[in-house]
């Protein structure tokens, strides 16, 4: 008989820990019997998931952080903004105190829970996956999911670290993540293990041979993937490309993503007369097709778990540039993936033009990458090691 499991997500909207999610549903949709329950069960994903896997609609209070404050409206908009205040002036935990006494538990009992989802900052109204599988859920083991940099990202605050003690096992995304955690709670290491993301391998390489964009072969194409917004650090991509070509190297930058930082940048770009150069390409269903021709993904974050962007872009081939944050030694430096500089914008700006300027270890780089044959074994039996206990 199938073990029971319970997953538990805000939504399955596009953002990397929905699509880690979404890719580990697919993996082990034929080994247990699965049910997913949402505080919002809309999203791009949502309607791409397993026939076999059950879901859920959460209809109490916790379902006003299934979504963002600008998707609701009228008295819904009201109730959400209430408890975002609350936890501006009080604290998180001081909301999910009034919403976690007004939900009931669910009637079911579960072999195994996750909650997906890390919690946010302490006066961040995100999150509260981790309360509502330690309250509202009945299971025999409970798993949190670490997809962050606990030490950097906010989430290292007596509250969060005082829930997430409470559970059984703690699922990190990478080796990285797992030290930096560990590196806060130590006393937590014994129940902390790496969990891999899986991915759709197949589906990666059909989507990127699907009307791949063509680049001209003259220039250095980089390409950026990522959600625009300040941590992912766009605007230090855009330096560095227009400082390559003022010292007449033939830089160009792709900028595939949207977020709310999309028209500062596309400014900045302008004013900086680099419009020719830099392109932005907006949020994109398929981003691979616009990886597949490029010479390397450009990664400038200040900080990053374990991006699932990186190995998506290593199984089409593609090499990766990033800075230095918490996974890139074990994803990037010792797989042969590329190339990794301090966290800096001087190092960013030295990098770039040293690969710009020689593009030859890039070929070099890409070969070593088409030789490689990416498959979820390992993550696949991480997962059913923390499952098991």
């Amino acid at each position: 008989m199938m073990k029971k499991i319970l997953f538990v997500n805000n939504n399955m909207e596009v953002g990397g820990v929905q699509k880690s999610l979404y890719n580990l549903l697919w993996e082990i949709k034929d080994d247990y019997d699965i049910t997913l329950l949402l505080f919002s069960a809309h999203g791009e994903y949502a309607d791409k998931l397993p026939e076999s896997v059950k879901i859920i609609e959460e209809k109490s209070l916790f379902r006003y952080l299934g979504k963002s404050q600008r998707k609701y409206k009228g008295t819904d908009a009201l109730k959400r903004g209430f408890f975002a205040l609350v936890s501006k002036i009080f604290g998180r935990p001081a909301a999910m105190k009034i919403i976690t006494a007004a939900a009931k538990k669910l009637p079911e009992e579960y072999d195994c829970a996750f909650a997906f989802l890390h919690n946010g900052g302490k006066k961040s109204f995100y999150g509260g996956v981790q309360e509502y599988v330690i309250n509202c859920v009945n299971a025999k083991r409970k798993v949190a999911y670490l997809h962050c940099d606990y030490e950097n990202c906010g989430a290292n605050f007596k509250g969060n670290n005082k829930l997430i003690a409470k559970f059984d096992g703690i699922a990190a995304c990478s080796e990285g993540c797992r030290n930096a955690f560990c590196r806060v709670l130590p006393e937590l290491s014994e129940k902390c293990f790496v969990v891999k993301n899986c991915h759709r391998f197949d589906e990666i390489k059909a989507l990127s041979e699907k009307d791949p964009l063509t680049y001209d072969e003259n220039k250095v194409n980089a390409v950026a993937v990522a959600r625009l917004s300040h941590e992912k650090g766009i605007d230090r991509a855009i330096e560095s490309a227009v400082i390559a070509r003022s010292k007449g190297l033939p830089a160009m930058l792709h900028i595939v993503g949207g977020g709310k930082e999309r028209e500062k940048l596309e400014k900045l770009v302008l004013g900086l007369g680099a419009e020719d150069y830099i392109r932005f390409y907006g949020e994109q269903g398929n981003p691979f097709r616009y990886m597949k021709n490029a010479d390397f993904l450009f990664m400038t974050s200040y900080h990053e778990a374990a991006p699932m962007v990186i190995e998506e872009a290593v199984s089409i081939g593609v090499p990766v540039l990033s800075t230095a944050t918490t996974s890139t030694d074990e994803m990037v430096l010792k797989t042969g993936a590329g190339w990794v500089c301090e966290n800096d914008q001087d190092a960013v700006n030295g990098i770039f033009i040293k690969i710009a300027s020689e593009k030859d270890e890039i070929y070099e780089i890409k070969k070593h990458l088409n030789e490689l044959v990416p498959d979820n074994k390992i993550a696949a039996e991480q997962f059913r090691n923390i499952t098991e206990g």
